[in-house]
């Protein structure tokens, strides 16, 4: 099976960003693979989120996303105020948005193709990747505050995960990183165990990373803090724990990476952005960054 994937399109960054996706989508269309993957951050914004993805229209094999930590970004103030959150982007607004593009939002539902299942999620870090090296500088609170000097990790300001609203009157209390990559765990965990029994093989999709060998830390104090927020653990012991998993695909990391762990083999092949191209062409970067990837699916 021809498995073609990217991520980290942010098409919503800069206009270079949009050519390197139109590029991709007359590569996909000459590639014809069996399968494309998304895996996440293609837009903030919603009205470019869908644009984005109604390009695929012209690509006829099955697509499947699930989205990033920009996409679930809340940047207008009047919907928090409506008490919409980013709960609702994630289970409501981006699901709509993809099935109206004809796109199936993996991160819902478990796809089935012959023998292959893909299972995925936008997942979410816990800092359990962070530098264990920088423990004795940084404690769990300083990792929640996502602020080192005058650098902060945007996700403190525009990602909205609350919890219920409580009785009465009280404003609603956000969630903690740690209880937001609980509930992704646990839903990604549902759906492995969900795939039918004919299922031979699995493909693992996340945003967020799900192992520590595909981490590259920089050695100084500012670069590392953030990598706190880069995935974790949990997600890579979710995939481990399934010998039918046999590929897992992710993003969030702008780096190409590929990586064995006993029975499977973890990827990336990001866009992101422009300054990180090192001056290609964006028909460079489409060809770079649109990865094919066979899997094996025979005896």
């Amino acid at each position: 099976m021809r498995i073609a994937f990217t991520s980290d399109i942010h098409t919503d960054h800069h206009e270079a960003n949009r050519v390197v996706w139109e590029a991709m989508v007359a590569l996909l269309r000459e590639l014809e693979p069996d399968v494309f993957v998304c895996c996440g951050d293609i837009a903030a914004d919603e009205t470019r989120f869908g644009v984005t993805l109604m390009a695929l229209e012209r690509v006829a094999c099955p697509k499947l996303l699930v989205p990033g930590n920009h996409d679930v970004w809340l940047r207008n103030a009047a919907w928090l105020q409506r008490g919409i959150t980013s709960q609702h982007k994630y289970y409501r607004l981006l699901p709509a948005l993809c099935r109206e593009a004809g796109i199936h939002p993996l991160w819902l539902e478990p796809y089935v193709l012959d023998e292959v299942a893909f299972c995925g999620s936008l997942g979410w870090y816990d800092y359990s990747l962070r530098n264990l090296a920088l423990d004795t500088q940084f404690s769990v609170q300083d990792y929640r505050r996502k602020t080192f000097q005058e650098h902060r990790w945007n996700d403190r300001e525009f990602v909205h995960w609350l919890a219920p609203p409580p009785a009465g009157s009280s404003p609603r209390r956000r969630l903690s990183d740690e209880a937001v990559t609980t509930h992704m765990v646990r839903e990604l965990v549902q759906h492995i165990q969900a795939i039918p029994a004919h299922v031979r093989h699995v493909v693992g999709v996340t945003h967020m990373l799900p192992f520590r060998a595909m981490m590259q830390y920089r050695h100084t104090t500012q670069q590392d803090y953030f990598a706190a927020f880069m995935g974790s653990e949990r997600l890579g012991e979710a995939f481990l724990a399934c010998d039918k998993v046999a590929l897992v695909l992710a993003g969030h990391t702008h780096r190409q990476v590929s990586v064995q762990l006993r029975h499977l083999r973890a990827m990336t092949s990001p866009v992101g952005y422009v300054q990180q191209w090192g001056g290609k062409d964006p028909a460079v970067v489409a060809q770079e960054r649109l990865r094919v990837v066979e899997l094996e699916t025979g005896s």
